[in-house]
């Protein structure tokens, strides 16, 4: 019988698979991180801010005001550029995921090819044993019959 055609294609598809799905786990890790940071940097910006409260109460100078708007100006950027950068880690691990599912659609697929060329080579093998002992049994009765006579 002939073996599955598509087996090489198959081998290929599954290690594609494979790396995308490593590449899926990089980018998920890529986009945890990016989230851990903007935590980070919202505690950091809290206590600055329960710092600053502290400061006021007490009262500050307008150069310490200046500093902390300052500061806190900075702080802000930098949180946007967190949330930039969790938009944009999320957005790779999207693409990366549905590359992957696609692939690993690719894969069910050709599984589900390579299961029915494997049932119908059973199928035929079957066929084709069963056709031999049918022979087998013919010949042995011809050859008992020309005994009995």
């Amino acid at each position: 019988m002939k073996p599955f055609a598509l087996a090489r294609v198959l081998q290929l598809a599954e290690r594609r698979s494979e790396t995308l799905s490593r590449g899926v786990k990089q980018a998920h890790g890529i986009w945890l991180r990016a989230r851990g940071r903007q935590v980070q940097l919202t505690a950091l910006r809290d206590a600055h801010i329960a710092l600053l409260a502290l400061d006021l109460k007490s009262g500050v100078s307008a150069a310490q005001v200046r500093e902390a708007s300052r500061l806190q100006q900075a702080q802000a950027e930098e949180m946007q550029a967190a949330q930039a950068a969790i938009d944009a880690a999320h957005a790779e691990w999207q693409a990366r995921l549905d590359a992957w599912l696609a692939e690993e659609n690719r894969v069910k697929a050709l599984r589900l090819l390579e299961a029915r060329h494997q049932a119908a080579v059973a199928i035929a093998e079957r066929r084709i044993e069963q056709r031999q002992h049918d022979e087998l049994v013919e010949r042995m009765h011809q050859q008992n019959g020309g005994r009995r006579r």
